[in-house]
């Protein structure tokens, strides 16, 4: 099995050697005299997915058959024996370091294929040096695999490990941790993001090679983009409701480096999609999409950097690697180095329309997005891998913690968030005074109708919960939040987020509103016609809308549950009875209990009775389970949840006769998790692809509708 995955690697590594040299081949030869060996890289690139798609199989296999013959299977299958027990065997392969590499290159050849497939009955210079750099990007990674032997996911398992059957002797498996139906969807969910972001940089350094400045590469690769802009979002927050219910501590985010890995590329994606919509449009921010494709993939790598070269000390990061930390150092140096200096290069080739008349316009929106957006990228790269930089340098072996991210990213986040309301109520180069007053007139008011509703339960509940989190303080004890500064400013930030949230939500409904209203009107149809009109046929701009909503709604959110926590922690009397209360709610001890499974693993699960104000609100049980195999234990919290905050509550352990208890009460985090998932459906439909699209061709070639027949290979 090993030398059939190693061999499986070796073919992939080799097809996508195979594939750059083709199409570099078939471009110094020219169009025709060069077209059997271009076709012949399109071909290699469908080899490669091939291998790898049976490395895949040979691990997803092994997992389900216990082929413990593999280390990678020994040290990360899965000993759950619940209903999501099969699930936890598939998620093995992207479980750990060397099958999340391996999961990673399957699915960048896979994107690679699908653009292979899609451009193979055309091979214009621009898609054959955009496949050409996925390949080399494939390449690398199949060397980090084959040439590294921690990388390898095909290692056998040491002699010493497995008995005379091939069962397991020693005491290995899957973390704990990862045995959660989260855990099953957040790593692949990111990795589709990772491996999506490669093909837009991969087409902007096919731009700079073949001196195309046209939007055809901007075409080409949008709707991947935002697909792979979305399944990254989409990984983010599932790995923040992992951490909130699995991590025993009550939050989502603590800034860890490799949480800071998977930020970076999605903020600065952001930028790219917007840079793209202006050269799309308006033929402008051309160099800004060039270098906004290039540090996101940049960023996309620094993940990878982070968590295999050792370098940077994170919860989720693995061991030490000298080739991946030259290999993948290599590769971002070299993406910025080619991605900025192809910019200065072409710089003829890509000016663009990049001027506008006036701050108050749309296209100044845009710009300070992308240098919001980059600006903020930059610096939390530089914090994160701070304690890794020489100590000449500004924060040089420096470890920074949540309170210095969060007092950059607070206000940060709020000015960003006014721009990306008050930019859809704008004109492209000038907005006038009278105009803008027009349209935001009606989302002011409403927004001061949700503002005010907001300030009703900042004055009711978070700002009594922070006179508790000031005596935390004062007692000397660590508060739940980050209180960064003097009172006013902890306040004034939650207000004006409050404010910004408001009338980004406003602002989105209202346009909506005035989209369907006018088409109702200039066309007869009645108002739910034309809405469903807006958001079926103008899919991008209604995605975009319901996203920005989607923001507006998380940055709720994120006020109460991250600057207005009631965190306390008790100890009890182990005897049923015990009360203890918490703000309004009081609850009662009723019991502990343990159940061995099949497994050997034990579950302690503690019960307590809750009320609210006097009244019954439920019963929670939190617990620990303690894993036989991996000697680990794992906090099982309770949560229950109510329109505007959740009771969270974990069982810490006994400590002699006592329990140890601790309770936390979020105010506002459901809007962050619905906030998520209206980001996720905008997302979606800006994605969606129109029905009929045609490929994007040339211009020269758009005179023709003739196409060359595929190779008979690809054949459909």
């Amino acid at each position: 099995m090993a030398s059939l995955g190693i061999a499986a690697l070796a073919l992939a590594f080799l097809a996508s050697i195979v594939s750059v040299a083709a199409l570099l081949l078939g471009r110094s030869m020219g169009e025709e005299q060069g077209e059997t060996f271009t076709n012949w890289g399109y071909l290699a690139t469908f080899a490669a997915l091939a291998g790898y798609t049976v490395g895949v199989v040979i691990i997803v296999y092994a997992m389900f058959t216990n082929g413990f013959s593999l280390q990678y299977v020994a040290e990360n299958h899965s000993t759950d024996v619940s209903n999501l027990a099969w699930l936890y065997k598939l998620s093995g392969l992207w479980a750990g370091r060397e099958g999340s590499l391996l999961f990673w290159s399957w699915l960048l050849a896979a994107f690679a294929s699908w653009i292979a497939w899609r451009r193979i009955s055309i091979t214009d210079a621009l898609s054959n040096m955009g496949l050409m750099i996925t390949n080399v990007i494939l390449a690398l990674f199949g060397a980090a695999m084959l040439f590294s032997q921690p990388n390898n996911p095909f290692k056998a398992s040491p002699a010493d490990w497995l008995g005379p059957n091939g069962e397991l002797l020693v005491q290995t498996g899957m973390n704990p941790l990862l045995q959660h139906w989260a855990m099953i969807l957040h790593p692949p969910t990111l990795f589709i993001g990772y491996a999506g972001l490669t093909i837009p940089f991969a087409f902007a350094v096919a731009a700079i090679i073949v001196n195309d400045g046209s939007k055809l590469w901007v075409e080409i690769t949008n709707r991947i983009t935002v697909f792979a802009w979305l399944f990254l979002g989409m990984g983010i927050g599932l790995g923040a409701i992992w951490a909130y219910v699995v991590l025993g501590w009550g939050g989502y985010w603590a800034w860890d480096p490799v949480e800071n890995a998977s930020l970076l590329p999605w903020l600065t994606g952001v930028g790219l999609l917007h840079s793209f919509t202006v050269y799309r449009r308006r033929d402008g921010f051309k160099k800004w999409a060039i270098v906004n494709a290039s540090v996101t993939f940049a960023l996309v790598i620094l993940g990878t950097f982070i968590t295999r070269s050792g370098i940077v000390q994170s919860v989720h990061a693995f061991q030490e690697d000298p080739v991946s930390l030259f290999l993948f150092l290599g590769m971002i140096i070299g993406a910025l180095v080619i991605g900025i200096g192809g910019v200065l290069w072409r710089g003829a080739t890509f000016e663009g329309h990049e001027e506008f008349e006036s701050l108050t316009s749309k296209d100044a929106a845009y710009y300070f997005n992308n240098v919001l957006m980059l600006v903020a990228s930059i610096i939390v790269a530089y914090l994160t891998v701070s304690s890794a930089l020489p100590a000449w340098m500004p924060g040089g072996g420096q470890n920074f913690g949540a309170q210095t991210y969060d007092a950059i990213a607070r206000p940060v986040g709020i000015l960003y968030a006014f721009i990306l309301a008050v930019c859809p109520l704008l004109s492209w180069r000038k907005t006038d005074l009278v105009t803008f007053q027009k349209r935001v007139w009606k989302p002011a008011a409403t927004a001061a109708v949700l503002f005010a509703l907001l300030m009703l339960e900042w004055f009711q509940t978070l700002q009594p919960i922070f006179g508790k989190i000031k005596q935390t303080i004062a007692s000397g004890a660590k508060p739940g939040v980050s209180v960064i500064g003097p009172d006013w400013w902890h306040h004034a930030q939650a207000i004006a987020a409050f404010a910004a949230a408001s009338l980004i939500i406003s602002t989105a409904v209202w346009l909506f509103i005035d989209g369907a209203t006018g088409r109702a009107r200039g066309r007869g149809e009645n108002f739910f016609s034309a809405l469903w009109a807006i958001l079926s046929k103008a899919r991008s701009q209604s995605g975009g809308y319901i996203a920005h909503i989607g923001i507006g709604v998380i940055l709720i959110g994120l006020v109460g549950s991250a600057m207005y926590v009631d965190d306390i922690r008790v100890q009890i009397p182990d005897k049923p009875g015990s009360k203890f209360a918490v703000d309004r709610y009081e609850f009662t001890y009723r019991s502990i209990e343990q159940n061995q499974l099949p497994n050997q693993d034990v579950i302690s699960t503690a019960t307590f009775d809750m009320t609210r104000d006097g009244k019954p609100a439920g019963t929670l049980t939190p617990g620990q389970t303690q894993f036989a195999v991996q000697g680990q234990s794992r906090l099982n919290v309770d949560v229950l949840s109510e329109p505007l905050r959740d009771v969270f509550i974990v069982f810490e352990g006994t400590q002699g006769n006592n329990i140890s208890i601790n309770v936390k009460i979020n105010p506002l985090i459901w809007f962050s998790w619905i906030g998520f998932i209206l980001l996720l459906l905008g997302s979606s439909l800006a994605a969606w692809p129109k029905a009929g699209q045609e490929e994007p061709v040339p211009v020269r070639e758009k005179a023709s509708t003739k196409k060359k027949p595929r190779p008979a290979a690809a054949t459909r």
